[in-house]
């Protein structure tokens, strides 16, 4: 049970909260109008002075597992503290009692009466707007975008990052609803694939209609805007053209190029800053959006083991409720093609694996996206921090990185070690690479050979230059 000592709006707004979990509470105050108006509206109220362990013994004290002193006068609180002092030796009780202070000094004159908890009211304020700061700065930029694309005479193409992921296709389609009521239709445009089986059944079910870059004409656009990617070495604006808009959540790079409206938010998902935009502007959002928005947003943070923020956490809260489940399970595990079944069974077959390094090469394959998917799956081995996976399609080789090592930036490691034969990059926890077959000196019709100078230039490599091989130099 709860013991309140006096009901101001503090007290009576926590009262509110107790009574609606449906816990036990009693309070006592000395003014006697606001005890009959609590008692008229349900409280069980008691006429009395806190300060008086005698008018105390009115209430169930002995059934009090908590007692809250809501006084912001420090010298009656003070008092209280002594009665109930005297009350746990006259009555062999001991509840926790929480005072409330208005400053760090109060609060340590309090702990010395016998308060086990005291809560600063500044201090919870400051904490509050801290706390909330971020989401007080979303507020911000969502207004400032709404002004923005109230005044694009035109359309708006919304470019996704290369080879766009589940983050970067569910933010789009979210900021073309956004957009869609201002009065702005857009186009989502994309290069590279969209092979995982995951980013398949995403577009297929959402009816995406996302456009290949090349049957698109930007010449056609009023306004451009970059989602789940800041830089355009990474997806398809043509150089020559300065994005209008630049929506993501990836740190800062040295590439990144700037826009007349920029968003680049430290949290887990870029889903999570266009769900707030749809949620502030008050747009609804539809049971079959909600749910690839929290799907992007457990993609992204790994099911909120990597990089998730408070932010993540409270938009996730807010679109649960809107989602279905079964179309979230669909998505999180869509049925996998006999050819990615493959290229897993061959990656495991062939791994290999020192320091909690492992690297493995499947050889040639029908889909490099299962490469992909590989090195996602072998990430879940028992002693690999860092997957390494990576085999021929056409006239390359196609490679992926995957590490939950915080000590390692994946991206950048393979862009150092690679760029000088091809082409990588990525994120910190996931990276990718193509390197063409005519880099290497042994022709493509010996196989065995072949596969060795790959295993040396790119397998061998990664290690050593990891240190969990030594170099043969």
């Amino acid at each position: 049970m709860y013991l309140l000592f006096g009901c101001g709006d503090l007290g009576f707004a926590l009262g509110e909260k107790l009574r609606e979990n449906e816990e036990k509470l009693q309070i006592i105050e000395k003014n006697e109008e606001k005890v009959r108006q609590l008692k008229e509206i349900g409280f069980d109220a008691f006429l009395g002075d806190f300060t008086d362990s005698e008018d105390i013994k009115k209430t169930d004290v002995k059934k009090a597992e908590v007692i809250l002193i809501l006084t912001s006068d420090s010298e009656t609180a003070e008092r209280s503290l002594g009665a109930i002092n005297q009350l746990k030796l006259d009555l062999e009780i001991d509840p926790i009692v929480v005072a409330r202070a208005p400053d760090s000094i109060v609060e340590s004159e309090l702990r010395n009466y016998g308060a086990d908890e005291v809560i600063v009211t500044s201090e919870v304020f400051a904490e509050y707007v801290h706390e909330e700061f971020r989401e007080f700065r979303e507020r911000i930029k969502e207004r400032q975008l709404r002004n923005l694309l109230m005044g694009l005479d035109g359309r708006l193409a919304i470019v996704l990052q290369d080879n766009p992921d589940p983050d970067s296709i569910a933010s789009g389609l979210a900021l073309r609803n956004y957009a869609e009521p201002l009065g702005v239709e857009s186009d989502l445009i994309y290069s590279g694939r969209i092979g995982h089986q995951q980013n398949r059944a995403l577009v297929n079910t959402l009816n995406a209609d996302l456009l290949r870059v090349e049957e698109v004409d930007f010449d056609d656009y009023e306004g451009y805007a970059l989602v789940d990617v800041s830089t355009q070495g990474n997806c398809s604006l043509p150089d020559e053209i300065r994005p209008t808009i630049i929506v993501d959540h990836h740190s800062a790079v040295s590439s990144r190029i700037e826009a007349e409206y920029e968003d680049i938010t430290k949290v887990g998902a870029t889903a999570t800053i266009v769900a707030n935009y749809m949620r502030y502007a008050g747009r609804e959002i539809d049971e079959t959006l909600a749910t690839a928005l929290t799907f992007a947003i457990l993609t992204d943070t790994m099911d909120f083991t990597r990089g998730a923020t408070h932010l993540d956490f409270s938009t996730l809260e807010r679109l649960l409720p809107l989602i279905s489940n079964d179309l979230l399970q669909k998505f999180r595990s869509p049925p996998l093609s006999a050819d990615t079944l493959e290229v897993i069974r061959k990656s495991i077959r062939s791994s290999r694996i020192k320091g909690g390094y492992l690297i493995s090469n499947v050889g040639e394959v029908k889909d490099r996206d299962a490469i992909a998917q590989a090195a996602d799956y072998l990430l879940r081995r028992e002693g690999a921090l860092t997957t390494l996976i990576y085999g021929i399609e056409g006239d390359a080789v196609y490679i992926s990185g995957r590490t939950t090592d915080v000590r390692l930036h994946i991206g950048k490691l393979m862009k150092d070690i690679y760029s000088n034969i091809g082409s990588a990059g990525g994120h910190p926890t996931a990276g990718g690479g193509k390197v063409p077959l005519n880099a290497f000196e042994e022709p493509k019709e010996n196989k065995k050979a072949l596969r060795g100078a790959i295993d040396r230039a790119i397998g061998r490599k990664f290690w050593e230059t990891v240190g969990a091989l030594k170099s043969e130099r």
